[in-house]
C-alpha cells in the first residue's frame, strides 16, 4: 500500500520534547476535560473527520493529536514507552504491536476486539489477546476494463481456472490480458499470496500458519508448495512473462489506462491516476480467486491499529475513545478521510464508488488479508519474497529453492 505520509520532519526541539515528554498529566478536576495524547505517523488531515466525531461523542475527553514523522516515529514512541510514559493512544504497525505487547506496554482490548472480524484482529493479536483495534483497511484487487469484457462477451471469472481461461480468451483476440510491471517485486508477491490466502490461509488448516511461521514452528517450503505450483500457471500460461521484468508500475498503469490491456492489479491509490490518463475508461475491480468458487479475496489489511498504553494515567479516558472508535459512527468518520478502504467492525460497510462494484462481495465478507502481516518482526521479508519470485520467473531457481530462500530471510529477521 502506498501510505499517505508527509515528508515533513519534526524540528530538533520538538523531537527532544517528545522524547523527554511523557503522558500528559490529565487527571482533571470535576467538570474539566481529561486530555489524552494520540500519536500517528500520518498527518492530522488523514483522521480529521474521526477527531471531530470523537470530540462530539466523548465530550469529557480532549485529544491532543501529535503527528510524528515516519522516519522518527518508532524511535520516539519506543523511548517514551520504555520510560513508562508515552502517548495514551498509540497508532501501531503490525510489527510494533508485536514488540510492544512483548514488553508489556499495551493494554489488552479483548472485549472491543471481539466486535471486529478475525481478518482485522488476527494480525494484531498475540497469545490469545487483542492488543490493537484495526483501522480502515487498504486493499488491492484486479482492475478490469469493462468495455473490453462486454464488447467481447467475456464473463467475469469466479475461480482461478476461470481467470486463466479469461486471460487466454483475450490473448486469442490479440488483447494483452494483464498489464504488469514486474520490474517491481510487488505484483507477483500480492498475486501469488492472494491465491494462497484463498486456497489455504483462509481455511481451518491454514489460518494458524502465520502465527506458527513467526514462532519458527513451520516453514513456507513444504507447506505452500502445492498452492504455488498451481498458481505458477500465471507463468506457464504466459500471463506473467520475462519481458514484463523490464516494465515498471507506472508503465503498466499507462498501458491499462490506454486500453491496451484488459486488467491491471492495483488498489484505490491508483484510481485517480488511471482516470486522469483516460477519463473515458470504464473500469471495475474484481477480487482474486482460488480454485473453488467463492466471494474472492483481496490483498490488504489494516493500515494501522489503535492501541492503549498499559501505563497510561488516563487509561479510562483512552478506553472511552477506543470504544467510540469501535462504533459504526466512529468507523464511518475514520473512513471519511480514507475512502476506498473498508472496515473490519461487525457488519459495517461503506458505499464504495462504482469502480469497486465487483469487489463489493469480497469486501463485505471481510475477505481482505495481508499474509506477511502475520510474520511479526519478519514482516519486511515480504520484499524478499517478491524478489525471489522474480528470480523464479526468470528461471534462475525452482520453487522449492525460492521458498527456502524466503524462509532463510524470515528466520534471520526473527533471530535478530
Amino acid at each position: 500500500m502506498k501510505r499517505k505520509v508527509l515528508s515533513a520532519v519534526l524540528c530538533t526541539s520538538m523531537i527532544a520534547g517528545l522524547v523527554a515528554g511523557g503522558a500528559i498529566s490529565a487527571s482533571a478536576s470535576e467538570g474539566e476535560k481529561t486530555t489524552i495524547r494520540m500519536t500517528y505517523w500520518n498527518s492530522e488531515d488523514t483522521v480529521a473527520a474521526m477527531l471531530e466525531y470523537l470530540a462530539e461523542a466523548v465530550p469529557d475527553v480532549e485529544i491532543e493529536y501529535q503527528f510524528i514523522d515516519n522516519s522518527n516515529y518508532e524511535t520516539i514512541v519506543d523511548t517514551q514507552l520504555s520510560a513508562g510514559e508515552g502517548p495514551d493512544i498509540i497508532c501501531e504497525t503490525v510489527g510494533s504491536v508485536l514488540k510492544h505487547q512483548k514488553l508489556g506496554y499495551l493494554e489488552p482490548l479483548n472485549d472491543l476486539g471481539a466486535l471486529y472480524s478475525d481478518a482485522g484482529t488476527s494480525i494484531l493479536s498475540y497469545d490469545g489477546n487483542v492488543y490493537a483495534l484495526p483501522g480502515i483497511s487498504w486493499f488491492e484487487g484486479i482492475f478490469f476494463n469493462k468495455a473490453l469484457f462486454e464488447e467481447n462477451g467475456i464473463k467475469l471469472p469466479k475461480t482461478f481456472d476461470e481467470y486463466i481461461a479469461v486471460c487466454k480468451q483475450f490473448e486469442e483476440l490479440g488483447i494483452q490480458p494483464l498489464a504488469a510491471g514486474l520490474k517491481s517485486w510487488e505484483p507477483m508477491l500480492k498475486n501469488s499470496m492472494a491465491y494462497v490466502a484463498a486456497e489455504y490461509l483462509s481455511t481451518e488448516e491454514g489460518k494458524s500458519f502465520g502465527e506458527k511461521y513467526r514462532n519458527g514452528e513451520v516453514t513456507m517450503d513444504g507447506t505452500w508448495n502445492p498452492y504455488l505450483e498451481k498458481w505458477s500457471e500465471m507463468i506457464t500460461e504466459g500471463i506473467y512473462t520475462i519481458d514484463m521484468t523490464g516494465i515498471d508500475h507506472d508503465q503498466a498503469l499507462e498501458q491499462f489506462a490506454a486500453g491496451d490491456a484488459a486488467m491491471f492489479c492495483s488498489g484505490p491509490w491508483d484510481l485517480d491516476a488511471i482516470k486522469a490518463k483516460n477519463p473515458e475508461l470504464t473500469l471495475d475491480m474484481m477480487p482474486f480467486y482460488g480454485s473453488s468458487e467463492s466471494d474472492g479475496w483481496l490483498i490488504g489489511g489494516p493500515g494501522f491499529g489503535f492501541a492503549v498504553n498499559a501505563n497510561s494515567p488516563n487509561k479510562e479516558a483512552a478506553m472511552k475513545i477506543a470504544e467510540a472508535i469501535s462504533t459504526p459512527e466512529g468507523q464511518r468518520a475514520m473512513w471519511e478521510n480514507n475512502q476506498g478502504g473498508s472496515s473490519y467492525l461487525g457488519d459495517v460497510s461503506f458505499e464504495l464508488p462504482d469502480e469497486y462494484a465487483s469487489a463489493a462481495t469480497a469486501l463485505a465478507a471481510g475477505n481482505v488479508y495481508c499474509p506477511w502481516n502475520d510474520w511479526g518482526a519478519a514482516a519486511s521479508a515480504h520484499m524478499t519474497y517478491g524478489t525471489e519470485f522474480q528470480s523464479y520467473l526468470l528461471g534462475e531457481q525452482d520453487l522449492s529453492t525460492t521458498l527456502q530462500n524466503i524462509d532463510a530471510a524470515v528466520q534471520e529477521l526473527l533471530e535478530k
